[in-house]
């Protein structure tokens, strides 16, 4: 054991002389929470019994892990992707910048993108069409790579977002297996939002609205007077930045699951004609309170199709659970993660005791080689 550690010392020597160590964040800026709990149930329909309801629903049952970003998507970082693929997008299109591509905050100024007003738009919620919320999270699989390939393919080949003559649509349905970042679906949206592992003695269970709570969240007001929920009206200020409710949180720790902005999911919901995605979660301007129709219900949300004329709304990432041996979070396992290893073991770090048993010894090194061994993408 003692010379498998050694080499793995040697080359962590080496990597650091050669300046080989340090990777750009993977996450993009984004903070993740894993989702476990695997194989929770879904929703009764006592749970979402309702005269607004859509009849029969069953939803939140989600078996694998996942991680979901602890806020939406906002406007500069939306912009970002907008002037990255703008040079495609006029190719395409033309020169007109139309809501589902720029969004809500951002303008064709001078024949460029531009953010309205950047003392005010930059941290509010992003919105955009669910094709360029595609695209979006294209880009983010790859790397934020500016060719028109990485925009196009990795999640969701864009190719397949054509019309029929017949009027019927070929949208690929979910994301590709192998996706590091996605759309979330319907389920795996409502899991992270309301259900909450302890609930009910510990048996698990879902709360009425996704402020770990069964009183609806307080729209229109800030949060020093009170306010729970990024809405409030056109006129006023709204919506608030991202992140303006620190403590009003899904029982995962998520911020505002109620307002900002209707959350796309990539969850259809197929008719006799075309397919429809789901959205779920309130709009800023939604500022009704006690209502049965509030869309921070469980089980709410609304449907609109999926092309790029549909409606825009917000996003939030979901994205996989890496791999327990990528040590330096790059989404690879290589010799990197040997280093970090090597790193971590001599730092006494706790968090490479992958045998659990409080002791940083050989075995360890035994349990990280294994991991590197596992099948991987």
């Amino acid at each position: 054991m003692q010379s498998r550690l050694s080499r793995l010392s040697v080359l962590a020597v080496s990597l650091f002389a050669s300046g080989a160590i340090g990777q750009a964040d993977p996450d993009f800026g984004f903070d993740f929470v894993t989702i476990g709990d695997l194989g929770n149930r879904d929703t009764t329909l006592e749970e979402t019994a309702g005269p607004f309801d859509y009849p029969g629903v069953h939803v939140g049952g989600v078996d694998y892990e996942y991680r979901i970003a602890t806020r939406e998507l906002t406007t500069q970082e939306y912009y970002e992707f907008v002037v990255a693929y703008f040079p495609i997008f006029t190719k395409n299109n033309g020169a007109s910048v139309y809501p589902p591509f720029s969004g809500r905050w951002i303008s064709l100024t001078s024949g460029f993108p531009q953010i309205d007003d950047p003392e005010t738009d930059l941290r509010r919620p992003a919105t955009m069409g669910w094709e360029y919320a595609a695209r979006y999270v294209n880009w983010l699989h790859n790397g934020k790579v500016n060719e028109e390939w990485a925009f196009e393919t990795g999640v969701y080949d864009t190719s397949t977002f054509t019309i029929n003559d017949d009027g019927t649509w070929n949208h690929q349905e979910t994301h590709h297996p192998n996706a590091r970042f996605w759309i979330p679906s319907r389920d795996e949206w409502t899991k992270a939002a309301y259900w909450d592992p302890d609930k009910d003695a510990g048996k698990g269970g879902y709360w009425r609205f996704p402020n770990t709570s069964d009183i609806e969240p307080i729209p229109s007001l800030l949060p020093e007077n009170g306010g729970e929920r990024n809405a409030g009206s056109f006129v006023d200020g709204w919506p608030l930045d991202v992140e303006s409710f620190p403590n009003v949180k899904s029982p995962w720790g998520l911020l505002d699951m109620a307002g900002g902005a209707a959350e796309h999911t990539e969850t259809e919901f197929l008719d006799d004609y075309y397919p429809q995605r789901w959205w779920v979660g309130s709009n800023y301007f939604h500022t009704s309170y006690g209502s049965p129709s509030s869309y921070d219900i469980l089980g709410k949300g609304g449907v609109r199709e999926s092309s790029d004329g549909g409606l825009i709304q917000g996003l939030r990432l979901a994205s996989a659970v890496r791999h327990p041996a990528d040590l330096n979070e790059d989404w690879h396992v290589n010799f990197f993660d040997v280093s970090k290893f090597v790193e971590l073991y001599f730092a006494s770090e706790p968090s490479v005791d992958f045998d659990g048993d409080g002791v940083l010894d050989a075995d360890d090194v035994v349990v990280f080689l294994e991991l590197m061994s596992m099948e991987r993408d």
